[in-house]
């Protein structure tokens, strides 16, 4: 079974940032790396601010020339929560196609890395939560946290949440900022080591923003976490 791993984190923690670099430095080292969002929102406020949605930015990084409607099924227009979305939209989700756009992509390619949305309490249909669609996959999950103070507190009930569902993921920072608290940051990580009884998995490291942002971020990320990179770029023999 190829890997498929759930990149999850709160709304700007750098989720899309990481797989677009796990990605690039995969294809750097001749492997072939799939992204895939199978629930999104917001289409129109994007379009407004001429920005490309996550669906958009994962094709422009994936070898193959996937379609749009391969790597992101399920887009909703509205910035509202994502059921509500979903529902002005008259989309209803199908689990069922969502399982088989994830076989097809690993059919395709080496691993694969999947974007949750923002919070895992994330209603996505009138009875069902992100954290109910994770616990049914039997994925392994990356947690991703911005170490900012406004996020602190919620990223602590999230991995609760996380822990409470026995939900097998790993912790990465990102730092994200050249001016990022260093204290807050060593304090953050030194709290969550001790509420998680384990190590951090390491760190998205700061690198300026240029042309190649997304190839040397790549870099660096297996550099500072190879055995984290490793694993979810793991291609199976045979």
């Amino acid at each position: 079974m190829k890997k498929t791993t759930i990149v999850a984190g709160l709304e700007n923690s750098g989720k899309t940032t990481f797989i677009c670099s796990v990605l690039k430095e995969a294809e750097r080292q001749s492997k072939k790396g799939a992204a895939f969002k199978p629930f999104d929102f917001a289409l129109l406020k994007r379009n407004a601010a001429d920005q490309p949605g996550d669906g958009e930015l994962f094709c422009q990084h994936m070898q193959g020339e996937p379609m749009e409607s391969l790597v992101s099924p399920y887009c909703a227009n509205e910035d509202y929560p994502m059921e509500m979305s979903f529902r002005r939209d008259g989309i209803k989700l199908n689990p069922g196609v969502i399982s088989e756009r994830i076989k097809i992509l690993s059919g395709l390619y080496d691993f694969t890395l999947i974007e949750s949305p923002a919070s895992l309490m994330m209603p996505i249909t009138e009875d069902q939560f992100m954290i109910d669609w994770i616990e049914q996959q039997s994925f392994e999950l990356i947690w991703v946290i911005h170490p900012v103070k406004d996020q602190f507190y919620q990223n602590l009930s999230e991995i609760r949440l996380l822990l409470d569902r026995n939900v097998n993921f790993n912790v990465i920072f990102n730092n994200a900022s050249q001016s990022m608290d260093q204290d807050l940051m060593f304090y953050v990580w030194e709290k969550l080591e001790k509420y998680l009884d384990r190590e951090i998995e390491g760190m998205m490291p700061f690198v300026k923003p240029s042309d190649d942002q997304i190839s040397a971020l790549g870099k660096r990320i297996e550099e500072n976490t190879p055995g984290l990179y490793s694993r979810i770029t793991h291609i199976p023999n045979g």
